[in-house]
């Protein structure tokens, strides 16, 4: 029997993170993928602050990954379009890509094809040594004891299962989660919003989207309506159309009808079209009603489902992996007990939630757009339709229109998540993000003098302590402290935006949320910072 301590099934960007977040940590995993290789077909696209963050703290270079995506002048707008070559309702931008993010984080989103993010995750995985990575194994059935997790692992090509031992088990293993499935984990939300078809073709539409140019195109025609996905737009296309499936099998979907509803979604013939993949997928909007079943944790889209309006799948995914691993990590190294591990559950199934009914929200909205192009009356949609393409700036279209903003501006879900504080879901505003240093928050953005950013000068699965220039008395308590002025030189005073004292400290946690705050240097400040430490490794987090 082989043995590890932390099995991660399913190789997607989830459990990559995970692993190379616990191999930072020095703890030893195996990571299982049943794909002999990485899917080439694009699925996600939008890699927002947070993912670039806690990739460059990883050693993944976040500058390099967003030299790989979209300019903000190809990726940062979607369109509301007739068919492609039609009429333009409107355009709102695409995220916060532009140069004004850089005034609450170093890397804004960018627009990616997730085999491409996937690829510098997949390189980085290869350099570190406490990571076995197999393909070709499938996972199996397991089975819990007080000690650890047995996985029978089915390698292709071999009748015998082989069995691994494991301390505690990630899966990471997808939307169609096998893992939660046989863990008998149900999830709360509609299983079945929508059927789509997702093609994936290749083709040169710059010339065609050289009046518009973006990242996604809601082809609103009767006739012949869908999403483009314009991951490159000269050669990397995405063509989403609803389906019914009880009426229309996959199987009918071949390369010449796939070629026929792209070029109708167009609006003309498309020289050298190619058809590269097709494949079906369902709209759920769901959350796990469990995260952690004994020493097994679901992660990614194994624990939520979302629409992907709003692009928060993926997102909300490495976050969780973020924060699981340095909880596991700790666990492992014996430095905190068990409990901590219910906290995982805790802090990423409530955003999860969030995340989950805005993408729910977004995704009704879009029907207003409908509702002004198509009128009232199916009766006369025709007509009515007609005459929305010949008046575009009627102000009922555009009404619709701007009632889709937020849908492409969730810039507070994408930065301003925390933990510990209860959140009305009804009147949060998803757009408008407020840096805070308040406990239970992410660091907010501290430039230093030359040029870098502070949270990547703390470690990644330690706890370590922000102190104000006059912090030295904080030093020598068991935990790195890093003083204003001594051992980092900030652009702006770091102490007085947090609305600390000279004196005055942050206890940080690995994953870079405020886990305590002295706004002054306390009487004992060895016993202060021993009770804090206690606290946020004893589970005394409460759900929201």
């Amino acid at each position: 029997m082989s043995s590890t301590q932390v099995l991660i099934i399913g190789a997607g960007p989830v459990g990559m993170l995970t692993a190379l977040s616990l191999s930072q940590a020095g703890i030893q995993c195996v990571l299982v993928d049943k794909r002999l290789e990485r899917l080439d077909a694009p699925k996600a696209h939008a890699v927002n602050p947070r993912t670039l963050e806690i990739c460059q703290r990883l050693g993944v270079e976040a500058d390099a990954i967003r030299a790989a995506g979209a300019s903000h002048a190809e990726g940062g707008k979607v369109h509301f379009m007739d068919v492609l070559a039609g009429t333009c309702f409107g355009a709102l931008p695409y995220e916060r890509q532009d140069d004004g993010a850089l005034a609450f984080t170093p890397w804004p989103l960018v627009n990616i094809p997730q085999p491409e993010f996937e690829g510098f995750l997949s390189r980085k995985l290869a350099d570190s040594r406490n990571i076995t990575l197999l393909r070709g194994v499938e996972a199996g059935a397991l089975q819990q004891t007080a000690d650890g997790v047995a996985v029978e692992l089915n390698l292709a090509g071999s009748a015998e299962p082989l069995v691994m031992q494991a301390a505690y088990v990630v899966a990471a293993d997808g939307a169609n989660s096998s893992t939660r499935t046989q863990l008998d984990i149900s999830m709360t939300g509609p299983e079945v919003l929508q059927h789509y078809m997702m093609i994936h073709f290749e083709a040169d539409l710059q010339a065609l989207t050289q009046a518009h140019p973006g990242l996604l195109y809601f082809c609103l025609s009767p006739e012949a309506g869908g999403v483009f996905i314009g991951y490159k737009r000269d050669s990397t296309w995405v063509f989403m159309q609803s389906f019914d499936p009880n009426t229309q099998p996959k199987e009918d979907f071949d390369a010449a009808t796939c070629a026929s509803l792209v070029q109708a979604a167009a609006g003309t013939t498309l020289p050298n079209l190619k058809i590269k993949n097709v494949s079906p997928w369902t709209m759920s909007a769901q959350v796990a009603d469990q995260y952690r079943q004994g020493r097994v944790f679901l992660a990614g889209d194994a624990a939520h489902r979302f629409p992907p309006t709003g692009g928060l799948g993926l997102n909300t995914g490495i976050a969780d992996a973020q924060n699981l691993a340095w909880k596991l990590a700790m666990v492992l190294q014996n430095k905190a007990g068990d409990e901590l591990l219910n906290t995982y559950e805790v802090e990423r199934r409530t955003i999860a939630q969030i995340n989950c009914q805005q993408s729910l929200t977004n995704s009704a909205k879009i029907m207003h757009l409908f509702g002004a192009v198509y009128g009232p009356d199916p009766a006369n949609l025709t007509a009515h339709y007609n005459q929305a393409c010949a008046n575009p700036e009627d102000p009922a279209i555009q009404a619709a229109v701007e009632l889709q903003r937020p849908h492409f501006d969730s810039f507070n879900l994408q930065m301003g998540y925390q933990y510990n504080t209860p959140v009305d879901i009804e009147s949060l505003n998803v757009s408008t993000y407020l840096p805070s240093f308040d406990v239970g928050h992410y660091l907010p953005l501290v430039e230093l003098q030359d040029g870098v950013w502070l949270l990547g000068h703390l470690p990644v699965s330690e706890f370590s302590l922000l102190t104000g220039p006059d912090g030295a008395a904080w030093q020598d308590h068991g935990v790195a402290v890093f003083v204003e002025d001594t051992d980092f030189h900030p652009a702006t005073t770091f102490h007085t935006r947090a609305a600390l004292q000279t004196d005055g400290a942050l206890l940080m946690r690995p994953d870079g949320h405020i886990s305590a705050r002295w706004d002054h240097l306390p009487t004992d400040p060895s016993a202060a910072l021993k009770q804090a430490l206690a606290s946020a490794l004893s589970a005394t987090t409460t759900e929201n």
